[in-house]
């Protein structure tokens, strides 16, 4: 049985623990040991920066959710506020962006599966865990949101273990290692050894390992209170930042020297290690493993449901409209899932690193939606600003220090995003990135002359109701 409509059975906590898994993943448990060995001490500058801008970000995104909440999220809020085109071109952006990101995260987890398992060859185990996360998003969106609380909960747990452990290192109840106080900010070069150039390298990082927050306000508009849902977790971003980003990598920071290469390929172990954890190296890769299936569940729903929300708004073919009688859209659901698998044979049977190339720019990507996000918000408050009073406060939740908000993270993000272009170590996923941009933009702009296309304007009725 079909109909076209989404479920709402998503709990406050479900958006919550979506949100906070949305922050932690593989960039922080792997990504941080690389940048502090780059940048030294001053690695904590980028993920200040890098937390203030993805702060700001879902504080605007939060402020559009709460007004109206939708499957297609920051591509309706940009079809709404900044024209057709930009809707179009902010959806296929994020889908391409997010089966990318679903991709390489099953070739992680069959390299994960394969230490374990030798006789299951990579290819085997990426293929049985894309099927398997498939199987928990198509049977319904509550199993999806089950699955991505208790994922979740791990990494969580994982943390708070980890910055205990830390902890105690620096306040000396580890009698076999002598508390190191702060000389690992000053020592070896000072807090700033290379420069600030590594430091603006490392934002990209900080960024791409935040990007995924903003599935909370997809998800929100399935759960069963969703503008209230939305603007608990968007809120709580900053305490997650703060806490579990900016608090653990200080400790690494403090704990190992920068120039401890050997420890800082995988700080996590080594801090474990440090504090007579056993196993710390099999445990972290279980940490790893879940850490992955969290972040390929999560993309694999909000794929799926922008997918649908083009559909919708006639962006995309009618049958990725459709749903379940669960209320999920499971033709769009199905079609990525086949894109996926295509995308593993031909990386698989090539042999090549071609793919893996791609899926670097991945941060790319995600900078360029969050661009769109904050033109998107400031438009939306310009307008807003014209309206009667009574409709100005049709929503309580507002983004912190607009404008100003609005042109840090903007020039911070083109910033970081043009910084790319002259990195020969990042020219070619800058470049891809922008190709791919003008291609669907172009693409837009040959398909809007059919008869069909937008046809459902989802995007005014949108407009109509949120401003």
């Amino acid at each position: 049985m079909q109909q076209n409509s989404l479920s709402q059975s998503l709990k406050q906590r479900h958006i919550t623990m979506i949100a906070l898994g949305g922050v932690i993943g593989a960039g922080l448990f792997v990504g941080s040991g690389a940048i502090i060995a780059t940048a030294g001490p001053a690695a904590i500058l980028s993920y200040l920066v890098g937390g203030l801008i993805v702060t700001f970000v879902m504080f605007m995104l939060g402020e559009m959710a709460s007004r109206n909440p939708d499957a297609g999220s920051f591509s309706t809020y940009a079809s709404t506020y900044l024209g057709e085109w930009a809707g179009f071109a902010v959806g296929w952006l994020y889908w391409f962006k997010s089966l990318m990101t679903i991709t390489i995260e099953a070739i992680l987890l069959g390299a994960i599966l394969n230490e374990f398992l030798p006789w299951l060859p990579v290819w085997g185990g990426a293929v049985i865990m894309l099927m398997t996360l498939i199987v928990s998003n198509a049977y319904s969106v509550r199993s999806f949101g089950e699955a991505e609380y208790w994922l979740s909960f791990a990494k969580v747990a994982t943390i708070v273990i980890f910055m205990l452990f830390g902890l105690s290192i620096l306040f000396g109840f580890q009698a076999k290692i002598p508390a190191p106080g702060f000389v690992n900010l000053t020592g070896n070069g000072g807090f700033m050894p290379n420069g600030i150039s590594p430091v603006i390298a490392g934002i990209m990082v900080v960024i791409f390992s935040l990007g995924g927050s903003e599935i909370a306000a997809v998800a929100a508009g399935e759960s069963e209170n969703p503008r209230q849902n939305v603007v608990r977790a968007i809120r709580s971003v900053i305490f997650r930042v703060l806490v579990f980003y900016i608090g653990s990598v200080s400790i690494i920071i403090l704990c190992l020297p920068w120039t401890d290469k050997a420890n800082l390929a995988s700080p996590y172990v080594s801090l474990f290690s440090m504090a007579g954890f056993p196993n710390a190296a099999l445990a972290m890769k279980a940490v790893l493993f879940v850490s992955f299936m969290s972040v390929m569940n999560s993309f694999l729903f909000s794929n799926s449901r922008m997918l649908y929300s083009l559909s919708q708004r006639g962006y995309a073919p009618p049958m990725f409209a459709r749903t379940n009688a669960r209320g999920v859209p499971i033709n769009a659901l199905a079609f990525s899932f086949a894109i996926c698998l295509g995308i593993l044979a031909v990386h698989f049977v090539s042999g090549g690193d071609l793919f893996l190339m791609l899926a670097k720019s991945s941060g790319a990507f995600v900078m360029t939606v969050w661009i769109f996000i904050i033109v998107a918000h400031f438009v939306m408050r310009r307008k807003m600003a014209r309206q009667p009073t009574q409709q100005q406060e049709a929503s309580s939740f507002k983004a912190w220090f607009y404008p100003y908000s609005n042109a840090i993270a903007f020039l911070t993000l083109v910033a970081v995003l043009l910084s790319q272009a002259f990195n020969p170590d990042s020219r070619f996923q800058f470049w891809f990135m922008v190709a791919t941009a003008v291609m669907i933009v172009g693409l837009y702009f040959v398909l809007r002359r059919r008869p069909n296309f937008g046809l459902i304007k989802n995007a005014q009725s949108a407009q109509s109701s949120a401003v």
